[in-house]
């Protein structure tokens, strides 16, 4: 018989509209880690407050390693989606990372993950729908296959297509839309 300390400290339950950043509850959610609690309000603070490129990609880099991993995601997932959309149209920051990380999270948010809570669906649902709006600021940028695959998929998830979403996100590489368009001429 195997003995968890969950047992004897059930996890709460965070079901609000959204969470602020200086909400303590933040250090009670799991990230893309099962069983795992990750404070992504840190991270969304110092995104926040991030004045150069480099810097935010850090941000970027510990954001992707936290609230995805290997098709896992989490409440602190979900509770960050409305904050990075708001930040980067606040920002205007647009690259690949913020794009493909929220919607790395949308999809993977329909596969076997955690249901969002219903409080915060609505916050939630219209920070999907602005994707589309982060999406238009990259259009005055060079896009590289990255960067175009992860705006698309942002647009079909704006629009509800998370199957189209999934697909055109996995066309990440020359090879794959090779081998893809192979297989239809």
């Amino acid at each position: 018989m195997t003995i968890k300390l969950s047992d004897f400290f059930p996890k709460k339950s965070v079901d609000e509209p959204a969470l602020e950043l200086d909400d303590p509850r933040w250090s009670t959610l799991e990230g893309g880690y099962r069983g795992t609690l990750y404070d992504a309000s840190i991270a969304l603070k110092k995104l926040e407050l991030a004045d150069n490129k480099q810097t935010v990609n850090q941000i970027y880099q510990e954001l992707w390693n936290e609230l995805h991993h290997q098709g896992d995601v989490g409440l602190a997932s979900y509770y960050s989606v409305p904050l990075l959309v708001r930040i980067s149209l606040q920002k205007q920051i647009v690259d690949y990372n913020i794009l493909g990380l929220i919607s790395v999270i949308e999809i993977q948010r329909h596969k076997n993950n955690p249901q969002i809570p219903n409080s915060l669906k609505p916050n939630y649902n219209k920070a999907i729908e602005d994707l589309a709006d982060l999406a238009k600021l990259a259009m005055n940028q060079y896009w590289d296959l990255d960067l175009a695959a992860t705006a698309l998929t942002a647009i079909a998830l704006a629009k509800g297509q998370v199957k189209l979403a999934n697909a055109i996100l996995n066309m990440d590489s020359e090879d794959t839309i090779d081998e893809f368009l192979e297989s239809y001429s």
